[in-house]
């Protein structure tokens, strides 16, 4: 991990936190906190992703929700825990603001702004999980993987366009709760069909409206093998 001194920080905490925010970068698959770890600070990703994970005795890691620009503070839901209930792990190369969360806490007292954009941030999260939900709660693979790659394009993206996802197969799978071979299976149907391409870690969206109706489907045959 590196900390940064630049001027520039995307986090809108910045202002109204002085010394209690500093900018750090992560490398993919560096943590920025473990689970179980003493929970001294929040994190405003402002550049990549982070995935948020839970570690069970047998070894196995399970990707419970997903953090990145404008969407959550990582380590927002262990606020009043005295260690955090999951692990956060760069995805990709991350630019954050690590926040120090007992800080923040005081502060909210005493400055006025502040508490609404603890609840923007807040209201960015759920908005995010309820949409995770939403694509959980499909009970046909091919349209559970078409809405998870809709909700993972970056905003900015329109037309045809090409964006990271930083996700292995492995990975999108314990997310999903499919098997491996499934996703690999159903993306090369995709891939086939001419909806996307995913190119070495890339995706591209090749047919918004087939993406869209394999995503609307939820088990009314739009892949065939």
């Amino acid at each position: 991990m590196r900390v940064g001194e630049g001027a520039g920080v995307a986090s809108e905490f910045e202002c109204v936190m002085d010394n209690a925010v500093q900018q750090v970068e992560f490398e993919h698959g560096e943590v920025l906190f473990m689970q179980g770890q003493t929970n001294a600070h929040l994190y405003a990703v402002s550049e990549g992703v982070v995935k948020l994970c839970t570690h069970y005795s047998d070894g196995r890691e399970q990707i419970v929700g997903l953090c990145g620009p404008e969407r959550m503070l990582a380590g927002l839901q262990s606020l009043n825990d005295d260690h955090h209930a999951y692990s956060a792990i760069a995805s990709t190369k991350v630019k954050a603001c690590r926040i120090n969360h007992r800080t923040l806490l005081a502060r909210v007292c005493d400055k006025g702004d502040l508490p609404i954009r603890l609840i923007k941030a807040v209201n960015s999260q759920l908005a995010h999980s309820r949409a995770l939900t939403e694509v959980l709660g499909h009970t046909c693979a091919a349209a559970k993987i078409a809405s998870f790659i809709l909700l993972m394009i970056p905003k900015s993206e329109h037309g045809n366009c090409g964006f990271l996802l930083p996700f292995s197969r492995m990975e999108m799978a314990s997310l999903l709760g499919l098997s491996e071979e499934t996703v690999c299976r159903i993306m090369a149907q995709m891939h086939r069909q001419g909806a996307i391409d995913a190119p070495r870690g890339r995706m591209e969206i090749r047919d918004w409206d087939q993406l869209h109706a394999i995503a609307d489907s939820n088990g009314k045959g739009r892949l065939t093998a």
